[in-house]
């Protein structure tokens, strides 16, 4: 079962990663420790309104082990994923990690305890069937005659059954949405909540500082903004640690202003920085990562975008595939490539950014 696949990787902490260039929303299978797993297959893991749900929403719960419920129910939204409600993803987040050992929403094997430890062959199997079958006639007569009798609490019941899961998950959303909001309301006006900060302020792309990155301060305003790539080593050196890219969004319909860093431990003097943090471009070596508000890269690429720009037909470090990290290509001769590379770079970070609340 892939759901017991994954409950291992996840466990004994071996790689999970989706195919080249790909997320969970467009993914079709997960590489689970090497083996390809259909994202679309059922796991058995049946909830209250009895769906049994697929790998890939079982896998979304994962990937928001750590986030609030209103940031899970918006992403899920934005990625066309059906929504856990909170009781059901609690459990199922602590089978997957190993907290628990059963799940009461997980539908497989019946357990040998139940059985009695007998073992009954196929043949006593039919003639206890045999003899289930042989009812007496005077028994069936009174049986066909037989009417079912109800107090006035099964009357009120009625027969139709209804399924009030929609509007749990509603209340959900909308009830806990709303109780946070009023929390933060009652502060003092000059305290602003972290998440308000990082959304309504300028968002902030990080650069990797290592000399091996083909995308550093001094190229990357030219190929963000102006959609043309010019190697590193042609561009010059820049002493700026900081600098302004505008982008015309298309998907929010607005003018936007991105600020781009490469030295964390100069720029990054408050600790609402990080909220406002977006996106983080590596070149796949961890100690880049020393200084982050999140240093483990599998957890850091869960709260940001992660892009690694290479030269097509150079090739791709294992450990990119295992932080959740996009691979965008770069041509080294024909420039002509160059604004298609950078809206696709630009389409997949908007997309993320629409997941997590912006507007």
């Amino acid at each position: 079962m892939s759901i017991s696949l994954l409950r291992e990787c996840i466990k004994n902490g071996k790689p999970i990663a989706f195919p080249e260039g790909e997320d969970i929303s467009t993914a079709k299978v997960l590489i689970l420790d090497g083996q390809e797993v259909s994202l679309d297959e059922e796991t058995g893991f049946v909830s209250g309104d009895k769906i049994n749900h697929v790998l890939r929403t079982v896998y979304q719960c994962w990937l928001h082990s750590e986030s609030n419920t209103t940031e899970y129910i918006a992403d899920c939204e934005a990625k066309n994923i059906p929504v856990v409600s909170f009781l059901e993803r609690t459990e199922l987040i602590s089978y997957l990690n190993g907290s628990s050992e059963t799940c009461a929403y997980l539908q497989g094997a019946v357990p040998e305890a139940q059985t009695g430890g007998e073992k009954r062959t196929s043949t006593e199997y039919q003639g206890a069937a045999k003899k289930k079958r042989e009812i007496d006639p005077f028994l069936r007569e009174v049986l066909n005659n037989e009417r079912n009798l109800i107090d006035h609490n099964r009357a009120l019941q009625g027969t139709k059954p209804v399924d009030f899961s929609s509007v749990a998950k509603e209340c959900e959303y909308k009830i806990i949405r709303a109780a946070k909001q009023k929390t933060k309301a009652k502060g003092k006006v000059p305290e602003k909540s972290t998440a308000s900060v990082g959304k309504n302020k300028e968002p902030i792309i990080i650069l990797s500082p290592s000399a091996s990155a083909i995308l550093n301060m001094s190229n990357v305003k030219e190929f963000l903004q102006d959609g043309r790539f010019t190697n590193a080593a042609d561009a010059g050196h820049s002493t700026s640690n900081m600098l302004q890219i505008v982008r015309n969004s298309k998907r929010f319909d607005k003018r936007m202003k991105f600020l781009v860093v490469s030295n964390v431990e100069k720029f990054f003097t408050k600790p609402e920085y990080w909220d406002r943090v977006v996106a983080v471009f590596t070149t796949g070596q961890e100690w880049q990562f020393k200084n982050y508000k999140y240093n483990q890269p599998s957890l850091l690429f869960q709260k940001v975008k992660g892009f690694y720009l290479y030269y097509n037909g150079d090739p791709i470090p294992d450990k990119i595939q295992q932080w959740n990290v996009q691979p965008i290509g770069i041509e080294r001769t024909q420039r002509f490539k160059d604004r298609q590379t950078s809206e696709f770079l630009w389409e997949s970070l908007e997309r993320f950014m629409a997941g997590k609340g912006y507007r």
